[in-house]
């Protein structure tokens, strides 16, 4: 099983109609599409994504699926989410590192990330779940890797219980995903 596909099976379990979610890195528009489809026609789901391209990706696939009307796409940082998002959310996934099929010199970088990741965990609400796949094999991929690693470790048990996931089998930097579940 791939790691995307772990992450749509966590997201089933967990999320349901009217839930609202943010995809902070929409990427080819997959996980955002699985949102939509899970938080239903009365939920929502905030995307980001710095690349136009994966803007208009994504809106476009969510279009064709008549979601469009589930979902607020913005082409900026995953790290001006709090400028953009002013409600909890049960929910959350972000894939670090680069866009599959697109320029390989745009990356997810730590700084941003770890703006991103504080707060996302503010907006996420009691019992909320954060999904964080980090792909690493990339420059500046493993300095990421160790600041996603630090910021996860860095919350206490009171805040809730992070897991991390990764296939210890497979070469060329394996992806990790951490499963986040708050209180």
């Amino acid at each position: 099983m791939q790691m995307v596909e772990r992450v749509h099976r966590l997201l089933t379990a967990h999320m349901k109609p009217g839930d609202r979610a943010v995809d902070a890195t929409v990427g080819n528009g997959w996980d955002t599409l699985k949102l939509c489809e899970l938080v239903g026609e009365k939920g929502k789901v905030y995307g980001f994504d710095i690349q136009k391209e994966a803007v208009l990706r994504t809106k476009e696939r969510l279009a064709q699926a008549g979601f469009a009307g589930r979902a607020e796409i913005f082409c900026c940082s995953h790290s001006e989410v709090e400028h953009y998002i002013h409600e909890n959310i049960q929910a959350f996934t972000m894939n670090l590192g680069y866009l599959p099929g697109g320029d390989k010199q745009i990356v997810t970088r730590s700084e941003s990330t770890l703006r991103a990741l504080e707060a996302l965990t503010k907006l996420l609400g009691p019992g909320g779940l954060g999904l964080v796949l980090v792909y690493y094999g990339h420059p500046g991929g493993l300095e990421e890797k160790a600041a996603v690693e630090t910021f996860m470790a860095s919350r206490t048990s009171d805040w809730g219980q992070i897991l991390r996931t990764e296939i210890v089998n497979r070469k060329n930097c394996p992806p990790i995903l951490y499963i986040m579940e708050k209180k």
